[in-house]
């Protein structure tokens, strides 16, 4: 009998130790969790790399996040490896603003970007998973997955993050049904309580600096798509309307469509105001029935049809690269 009151003594003490364990760990992961949100300012710093129509992108992405009187800044930097071409988004008090350095070009739209739409390299989306997932503690830090929607890339449907034991994102991989990698992102740096002002996120001082930097010019080779959804090149032509050269590629089959590829110069001023912009994870375009339009390798690519559903635009507009698809 004395033996079963050790067992059975022994067996409360490691339920309580149990109970105690978890709960100073889930406490312990909230109050991280807490100090996170509440963070005023920081600097992400990842490689990124996309599968997209079996080619893989790598993208450098540096993202600066300021709050400053319930306002919130950003500046995201998606520095594209295989051309040495960056475009800039810049979002402060008077909207956002996607730039292109190497074309010294900047437009202006109104959204609630990054807000309505997630992204793998902005941080106050990633600690959200934590709180609306299961959690695991791993040895680095910890691990959550989570089914996820982008809406813009629906082949997106799960997403795991490894964090270290102070939050910091080492890790986030966004997955498709069958497990496999669509986009992965490595954090090099993740620095806390930046320094930075409110004119570290002004869109004009933002084009100025990055002209600076800019080393190449924008990229001459014609692209062509690689879903075609059935159709073929019919034909190829070039035109040139008031000193612009277009480069038109009619493609023909049950859905059929059109391509136009205008090189921008540096006067031109692009207006998208009655478009919708459709947010995606390393850029944007720009939608109207039966239109859709991208700035796609320093060309802006616009893409005419009345076959074609929106999807299945971005699909056609997405896939575009340099090799012909003759």
């Amino acid at each position: 009998m004395k033996k079963l009151y050790i067992v059975i003594i022994g067996l409360v003490i490691c339920a309580i130790g149990i109970v105690v364990f978890f709960k100073f760990k889930n406490n312990s992961l909230d109050e991280t969790l807490k100090e996170a949100k509440s963070m005023s300012s920081y600097q992400l710093i990842c490689d990124m790399e996309m599968t997209q129509n079996d080619e893989l992108k790598s993208y450098e992405v540096k993202v600066d996040y300021l709050k400053k009187d319930k306002q919130k800044y950003y500046r995201v930097e998606l520095y594209d490896k295989s051309l040495n071409q960056s475009q800039i988004i810049i979002k402060n008090k008077k909207g956002v603003y996607v730039l292109t350095p190497t074309l010294n070009q900047m437009f202006k739209f109104q959204s609630d970007w990054p807000e309505n739409s997630p992204k793998p390299y902005i941080y106050h989306y990633l600690i959200q998973l934590l709180e609306n997932n299961k959690v695991k503690k791993i040895e680095k830090g910890y691990q959550v997955e989570a089914k996820v929607k982008y809406p813009n890339d629906t082949r997106i449907v799960k997403q795991e993050v490894i964090f270290d034991k102070k939050l910091k994102p080492l890790i986030v991989l966004c997955l498709d049904q069958d497990e496999a990698e669509i986009v992965t992102c490595k954090v090099n740096e993740f620095h806390k309580n930046k320094n930075f002002t409110e004119k570290h996120f002004n869109q004009n001082q933002a084009l100025k600096e990055s002209k600076k930097d800019v080393k190449t010019s924008a990229n001459n080779d014609v692209l062509y798509p690689v879903s075609l959804l059935g159709a073929k090149l019919e034909s190829e032509t070039v035109s040139s309307i008031e000193g612009d050269k277009n480069h038109i590629l009619k493609f023909s089959g049950d859905k059929s469509f059109t391509m136009v590829e205008t090189q921008v110069n540096a006067q031109q001023v692009m207006q998208f105001s009655n478009d919708e912009v459709i947010d995606l994870i390393d850029g944007f375009a720009y939608y109207q029935p039966g239109k859709l339009s991208m700035m796609y390798h320093g060309m802006m690519c616009s893409l005419y049809s009345q076959d074609l559903t929106k999807e299945e635009m971005l699909s056609v507009m997405t896939s575009m690269q340099t090799s012909s698809t003759k």
